[in-house]
């Protein structure tokens, strides 16, 4: 049977008797992380919508930034080969949107005309 003292201690979260009484961390900071803890915690309560919001546009930033990263490299691969479709051009029959538009098959996977 359970004497009183057993009843009036309350249990520890795991993480306490993980590093404070298995491995043996200084007491001193479980009180300070304690103290960060709850200033932390009113912190938030205090800033919810505006830490909504800033999650938010950080995931929006991280979703559109590849899309962002290809297209550059897209356009960049277009102009270079342009450039190169029009100095190497022995036909000179061609126009900008014939030259541009195998400038765009060339950099999507396709072959540049012999």
């Amino acid at each position: 049977m359970k004497s009183n003292s057993d009843k009036n201690q309350t249990k520890l979260p795991w993480w306490v008797e993980l590093l404070f009484v298995q491995i043996g961390l200084p007491d001193s900071w479980l009180s300070k992380f304690l103290k960060k803890k709850k200033v932390a915690a009113n912190f938030i309560n205090q800033n919810k919508k505006y830490i909504t919001y800033s999650v938010i546009l950080i995931a929006g930033i991280f979703y559109i930034y590849p899309i962002v990263r290809y297209t550059s490299s897209s356009a960049s691969c277009i102009d270079k080969t342009t450039k190169y479709l029009k100095s190497n051009n022995s036909n000179r029959s061609q126009n900008a949107i014939d030259i541009n538009s195998l400038a765009v098959g060339y950099c999507h996977g396709g072959s540049l005309p012999e």
